[in-house]
């Protein structure tokens, strides 16, 4: 009888090693996962932010580009107003000096 209990003794440690050896090897095996997990979570997220980087990076050019096609059409009709204003002093000028000659 107490070499039955001592076989069931070893029989137990032996069990209970092996349940620590599947423990641990369960546990690795979680550990690996979660690090590929990881790191295509952050491969994932990475491209994501790349992505709307770009997106909003065109945005602001577009927006850009239509700032300055707007101050391109104001300063041309503020050029063309100046030559407006240019041509009618022109003139005023040349009937002034034509006023004094005559």
């Amino acid at each position: 009888m107490a070499n039955e209990i001592v076989q069931a003794v070893r029989q137990a440690e032996q069990e209970a090693v092996k349940i620590e050896k599947e423990a641990i090897q369960k546990a690795e095996t979680m550990i690996q996962k979660a690090n590929i997990d990881a790191k295509q979570l952050i491969s994932s997220m990475t491209k994501e932010v790349l992505a709307k980087s770009q997106k909003d990076l065109e945005q602001a050019q577009l927006h850009g580009e239509e700032l300055m096609v707007t101050a391109v059409q104001k300063a041309e009709k503020e050029i063309l107003l100046l030559k407006e204003i240019v041509k009618s002093k022109e003139q005023n000028a040349i009937e002034l000096v034509l006023s004094e000659v005559i």
